[in-house]
């Protein structure tokens, strides 16, 4: 990574920085911004800033170049002209990668125009959404004063939050699967969309965050929609599978489990738990997609990303908003240890397929 990186990370704040190097390395401060946190008190003496107000000063920059907010501690006004002319010096001292191309340009660096334009989007998106409830609203605002920074930016961005209701609400969900619950926002989200028969079965092995969640749910007023299980996903799904009913029995599935190499096992649970037509949305796809993101779980996540792009069994769609939402539909039902098979064999494929034809047509015919 080149020294121009930090200062984009600063520039970029919140969502740009953990989407170039990783939701965790947006979380602290550097040693070198510790040392660059002295400051003149009104006496005289030197005073170190707290690791805190360094982040809080970190988000306030960041805040100010989201187009059209205000800042979000001072209410400043900003916006990306100014961002802009800030980042202007270093670009002017970067020496040209090669000739003919414009100083700075590579892999790292080119990538700031499409953060921007992520960062654009989500808040464009804002603007011509429904109304987000006044719960979740209160929900973010306390992740930030109640959490440390590294736990509050674990919450899910509000742009989400309305693409998971719309999902329910169209859908008419009934039965809700919720993996990764952490404090709450993405099963409240869903619930509140949801009809009042509706439940949503959520896990959290965390206990602090689980706790946290269900004391959400009660400002909500939409526990008795809730069941919470503070175990990991895997283990979940693996127990739902056992229970009558509820093979293909599910109708939307929301995952952001914190594991994100965990997503193709829990796939292949969560197809056989859903029915034909159900919906799953798997959080945190977008930017595995570029190849220069090459530690874990970047590189699990684009294999995972091309299997679902193939996978016959679901028409899937990614939707760029912030870190990105995968959402498919289920289509068919075809074994997956079947599938697996058949992707090492010659027309593998294409073999599986057409005995899943004929074995439908054969239900159809005694149907008839």
């Amino acid at each position: 990574m080149g020294p121009e990186v930090p200062l984009l990370l600063l520039a970029l704040g919140r969502a740009g920085a953990a989407a170039l190097v990783g939701p965790q390395a947006c979380a602290a401060p550097s040693h070198a911004a510790r040392r660059g946190g002295v400051i003149e008190a009104q006496f005289g003496f030197k005073v170190q800033k707290s690791e805190r107000l360094l982040i809080r000063e970190a988000w306030e920059k960041a805040d100010a170049y989201r187009p059209g907010k205000p800042n979000w501690f001072t209410q400043g006004q900003k916006d990306l002209v100014d961002l802009h002319k800030s980042l202007l010096p270093l670009y002017d001292t970067l020496p040209p990668s090669a000739e003919g191309e414009s100083p700075g340009a590579g892999k790292h660096t080119s990538k700031l125009g499409a953060l921007l334009k992520s960062l654009t989007t989500g808040d464009l998106a804002l603007t011509l959404c429904s109304k987000e409830p006044p719960v979740l609203t209160e929900l973010r605002d306390w992740l930030i004063t109640a959490l440390s920074m590294p736990e509050a930016v674990r919450g899910l961005p509000e742009e989400q939050g309305r693409v998971l209701a719309t999902i329910v609400r169209a859908c008419d969900a009934r039965t809700i699967l919720d993996l990764g619950t952490f404090t709450g926002y993405s099963s409240i989200a869903m619930a509140l969309a949801a009809a009042d028969d509706a439940k949503v079965i959520c896990c959290e092995p965390d206990a602090q965050s689980a706790r946290h969640a269900r004391d959400w749910w009660l400002k909500a007023g939409c526990s008795s929609k809730m069941q919470m299980h503070e175990v990991g996903a895997e283990e979940l799904l693996t127990d739902l599978l056992g229970k009558e009913g509820m093979v293909g029995g599910v109708d939307v599935v929301f995952c952001d489990v914190g594991e994100r190499e965990r997503y193709a096992a829990l796939h292949e649970q969560i197809m056989q738990l859903l029915h034909v037509g159900g919906i799953v949305i798997y959080y945190d796809t977008l930017w595995p997609a570029d190849s220069v993101l090459e530690h874990e779980p970047y590189s699990s996540m684009r294999s995972f990303n091309m299997q679902l792009a193939s996978d016959p069994r679901v028409l899937a769609s990614l939707v760029p908003l912030s870190y990105g939402l995968t959402i498919c539909m289920k289509t068919m039902e075809l074994d997956g240890e079947a599938l697996a098979a058949a992707r090492g064999e010659p027309d593998g494929l294409r073999r599986l397929l057409d005995e899943r034809r004929a074995a439908a047509q054969s239900e159809l015919e005694a149907l008839s």
